[in-house]
């Protein structure tokens, strides 16, 4: 539905491609792993003491495996940290829908992060790497919702032995004040994220707010990449500043040559994204009640068709200049435990997209996480979430006049679509080291945005296994 210009500027892929070999700097972490904004950057003079080394920001995690009978301590002592994930996913609604569906979705993943500092003696350089195997089906698109997926680990990283989501470099300098990052990854690895967003199952907050990857080929985020950059500036201990340049793969999610990740073609890119966010991450009282409140603006300069034509049924003329904006927040409230995320926690936000050429207009969510409330099973977590998500007032307009000449509904849609809400509440289980099962339940309000299709009640499993 939405067209792209066929010519895409070779200044942008060879601008892009020797930015990334020339910086090989990049920041960050993993899906359900965000870097807090600690950053780190220009080289010191000698009388001063050696920078920060980048593995004390790599994610610290319990294995089922312990320590491997030593190989993770003499790895670590290299620099080298590697960790073996295995997360699977089961849903099904028992009301509501289209019809009766259950399906399962999982993903085997392995992430290398190397310390070069420790290894090489190159001062405040780190490289990351993650690699995905993702198989299963889709229970939300099975009962009528192509919408928001109850089933956040389905998708995008296509049925292939080996999907690169990302490759990258980091280079911190003047003690952790700047951050340079550069290379193969996406966009919401570090912009609009939180290690909070995967405590729930539901693709509508985790690992990114779904509006900002679902409706822009622009803000690519995990399992999917193109070439970019970003710098992150630290200007007191508990602000930060961070501004990137990415590539603009209007492939990204559909080209089944591109399923595999390791198929790189910036000569295909038609434009850039430009993400701009900025952060407060405050520390209140003795027990550390650690919160994060984020502004941030992404500008996407890729041609969209418009939703709206001068006839009913066909597209508009191709604009430019696609905009999105997001606040994202969450702060304990009460502390239960030494971690981060030990105590009780709220997390709010809201993203607003240009609804000329996106299919999500507004996103709205509220909800909270405790961790430590029972001190019998201080690892288990409870979660609550509600989502508002409405689609663009173009779209369900085209698709009002749509209905109104009997034409197919755009955006593939069987009823003319104006907003959803899902509600979910989960109970994490933190069963053994590593090990962890996440009972879950959904209730979904207007599937796809659609009034035409009946609540629905889905009952969910989930799991993670760190190895």
């Amino acid at each position: 539905m939405i067209g792209r210009f066929k010519n895409r500027p070779s200044w942008l892929a060879l601008a892009l491609a020797i930015g990334a070999v020339l910086a090989g700097h990049g920041a960050a972490a993993r899906a359900q792993t965000v870097n807090s904004g600690a950053g780190i950057g220009p080289s010191q003079e000698l009388s001063q003491p050696a920078p920060p080394s980048p593995s004390a920001t790599f994610p610290q995690v319990e294995h089922l495996f312990g320590d491997w009978g030593g190989i993770r301590t003499d790895l670590g002592k290299m620099g080298i940290d590697v960790l073996l994930s295995y997360t699977p996913e089961t849903a099904g609604n028992v009301s509501g829908g289209t019809r009766r569906a259950l399906d399962y979705a999982d993903q085997r993943a392995l992430e290398v992060d190397i310390d070069w500092q420790k290894l090489a003696g190159i001062t405040g350089f780190a490289t990351h790497l993650v690699i995905v195997n993702r198989a299963g089906n889709n229970t939300s698109t099975a009962f009528g919702d192509n919408l928001l997926p109850v089933q956040e680990i389905y998708g995008a990283g296509g049925n292939v032995a080996f999907h690169l989501v990302y490759l990258y470099g980091e280079e911190t300098l003047l003690h952790g004040a700047l951050d340079i990052s550069a290379g193969y990854f996406p966009v919401g690895t570090n912009f609009a994220a939180s290690p909070l967003n995967c405590n729930f199952m539901q693709n509508a907050l985790c690992g990114n707010p779904k509006e900002l990857p679902g409706g822009d080929d622009g803000f690519s985020a995990w399992p999917d990449a193109t070439l970019g950059g970003q710098v992150r500036v630290k200007p007191t201990a508990s602000t930060y500043v961070q501004a990137g340049l990415f590539g603009v793969d209007p492939y990204i999610y559909t080209n089944p040559l591109d399923q595999s990740g390791f198929n790189i073609t910036p000569s295909e890119y038609d434009g850039v994204e430009v993400p701009v966010e900025v952060a407060w991450e405050p520390s209140f009282g003795p027990d550390h009640l650690i919160g994060h409140y984020k502004l941030g603006v992404g500008y996407d300069s890729a041609p969209y068709a418009q939703f709206l034509g001068s006839v009913p049924g066909e597209a508009g003329p191709d604009a430019r200049n696609r905009v999105q904006f997001w606040a994202l927040a969450d702060q304990m409230f009460l502390r239960q435990g030494k971690g981060d995320s030990a105590g009780l926690i709220g997390l709010a936000g809201y993203v607003h997209s240009n609804p000329d050429t996106t299919v999500y207009q507004d996103e709205a969510f509220v909800g909270m996480v405790d961790q430590g409330f029972w001190k019998a099973r201080p690892e288990d977590t409870v979660g609550l979430l509600f989502v508002y998500q409405s689609v663009s007032g173009q779209l369900t307009q085209a698709q009002q006049e749509e209905a109104e000449f009997g034409l197919p509904y755009s955006n593939e849609a069987t009823g003319v679509q104006t907003h959803e809400e899902v509600l979910e509440a989960n109970y994490d289980i933190h069963v053994y080291r590593g090990v962890n099962l996440e009972p879950d339940f959904q209730y979904v309000i207007h599937p796809n945005a659609q009034t035409s299709i009946a609540n629905a009640v889905v009952l969910g499993l989930k799991a993670n296994v760190e190895f």
